[in-house]
């Protein structure tokens, strides 16, 4: 073979071996390539930058930046991971911008958590927002309970007080009375010349913590009668003041405790007070009351007297029957004989 064929295969060979050099470089750092790396730096925000980082590995894990690169971004992940821990949209934003983030499996694992969390979090607050409406409505109740037991109580005593046809059939007693009572033929309805309307409410009254003390306020209303007439009207019920001051306190009462027993009949002679009305309930009306009677009136032909019970178990009563007629004055002493 010639010289010159020699040379020009050499030369050939020479242009051949740049040209793959040339052809090699722009694979390792290509336009795409520098793009990525330039994202790295350049990217408005931290989550955009470690995307960018994280392509760039994928992309050219071999190039001419990755060193660069998969120094920072080993760092900065960590660091970012670290931030993120309990924050979901930080962790959010991993899972969107790396989704083959090298810690993708433990950043999703980590979401889970925290909906999980969260769900349970918002399934308790909506619990605890069902059992504060629950003891708001308990408690609306059981208001509602203790004022229709007071204001049935007083609509009671004000019918009893107006009745003033004793010594007569109980067709006589005022009508509204009697449509309380729901009387038909005395004869059927009230054996034993004892006409009686029981009642037996139920009310509760708060304590701490939106819990509810329940409570049953038995009593009845009587109407007694003598030979077909009415003789005497009576409220009673088993330690019904008792009963009374808790609904107007809202604290509990008990024989137990004598101040609160005391402060509670205080309480249902200011409610008996004021189902008196203004001629019964007047202090013109006064007499002097002696224990275990608490208050003692009598005006316009009739006397009422309200008792309290000694014993716990028993009955208080409210009790209007005629009014006695005065004592007539003692005949004047004889004259002495000398």
């Amino acid at each position: 073979m010639s010289a010159r064929v020699l040379g020009l295969g050499f030369g050939l060979a020479l242009v051949t071996a740049l040209g793959g050099c040339a052809v090699g470089n722009q694979l390792v750092a290509p336009h795409d390539e520098y793009r990525l790396y330039r994202a790295v730096h350049l990217a408005p925000t931290l989550e955009g930058r470690l995307a960018a980082a994280n392509r760039y590995l994928h992309v050219a894990p071999d190039g001419a930046y990755a060193p660069e690169v998969k120094s920072w971004f080993k760092s900065a992940e960590q660091a970012y991971l670290v931030r993120a821990h309990d924050r979901l949209p930080m962790l959010t934003a991993y899972a969107q911008g790396l989704p083959d983030g090298p810690n993708i499996a433990e950043v999703q694992s980590r979401i889970d958590e925290l909906k999980t969390t969260a769900a349970f979090n918002v399934a308790h607050v909506q619990r605890q927002g069902e059992r504060v409406e629950s003891i708001e409505a308990g408690l609306e109740r059981a208001s509602q309970q203790r004022k229709s037991f007071v204001a049935e109580l007083s609509e009671w005593l004000g019918a009893l007080a107006a009745v003033r046809s004793f010594g007569q059939p109980p067709s006589a007693l005022p009508p509204a009375l009697g449509q309380k009572l729901g009387l038909g033929d005395p004869a059927l309805s009230c054996p034993l010349d004892l006409c009686v309307k029981s009642l037996a409410p139920r009310f509760a009254i708060p304590r701490d913590k939106g819990q509810l003390i329940p409570r049953e306020a038995p009593y009845s209303v009587e109407i007694q009668l003598a030979n077909g007439s009415v003789a005497a009207v009576r409220l009673r019920g088993r330690e019904l003041f008792s009963r009374i001051g808790e609904a107007l306190d809202l604290r509990p009462v008990s024989f137990a405790d004598p101040q609160s027993r005391a402060e509670a009949i205080g309480r249902a002679l200011a409610l008996v007070g004021n189902g008196l009305g203004p001629t019964l309930g007047a202090t013109t009306c006064e007499r002097p009351a002696v224990s275990p009677v608490v208050l003692d009136h009598a005006c316009d032909g009739v006397h009422v007297t309200v008792t309290a019970a000694v014993d716990a178990g028993d009955d208080d009563h409210v009790d209007f029957a005629p009014e006695a007629p005065p004592t007539p004055p003692a005949p004047p002493a004889p004259p002495k004989k000398h």
